[in-house]
């Protein structure tokens, strides 16, 4: 097991210049509830080093935002705490704000332990008990999850591109100049 924050890193900037926009591919039900989670989110990914994206795909895959969500195995609210996982990380489980700053140390642990994003989503789902040899369980549920989280990350990616680029202010032109060439 890896000592220290030696997963994958992002960028501080991926924090602050991340400002909520619609997904696109949400049903408008869970856009709210993404909107009106949008900030905590965001607060509790910057905090634990996690790209905001990444936890906001991670979070729709879990929950799709829904705070009150069971799974049929017991995992609760945005972020799907089992009850030993939210016990032992010392959060409630259902507060909002916990269960995402919970979540969020959890994931931050298994991208520490297994210096990868599939690999640190593959435990998330499975558990880490299940990660051997450095690939994702064959297991069909958590090989879905993975691949879901990471299209939808890279899909939430293209969104806020975009926005980025939206966001600038557009560039005076040029000022004219006038060249004089000579030919020799």
């Amino acid at each position: 097991m890896r000592s220290g924050p030696s997963g994958p890193q992002f960028s501080p900037g991926d924090c602050s210049q991340m400002a909520y926009r619609p997904s696109g591919f949400l049903e408008a039900d869970a856009e709210r509830r993404r909107a009106a989670h949008f900030g905590l989110m965001r607060e509790a990914a910057c905090q634990h080093g996690i790209p905001v994206g990444l936890f906001d795909a991670m979070i729709i895959s879990e929950s799709r935002y829904n705070p009150s969500v069971v799974s049929p195995k017991g995992a609760f609210g945005l972020t799907q705490l089992m009850p030993l996982t939210a016990a032992e990380l010392g959060v409630n489980r259902y507060d909002s704000a916990e269960n995402l700053k919970g979540g969020a140390r959890y994931l931050r642990a298994q991208l520490d332990r297994y210096g990868a994003y599939h690999l640190a989503l593959a435990a998330y789902n499975a558990g880490p008990g299940r990660i051997r040899n450095g690939a994702v369980p064959q297991i069909g549920e958590t090989q879905r999850y993975v691949a879901r989280t990471l299209a939808n990350w890279d899909r939430l990616g293209r969104v806020q591109d975009r926005a980025l680029i939206n966001d600038m202010e557009p560039s005076r032109p040029a000022p004219r100049r006038m060249a004089i060439v000579t030919l020799f």
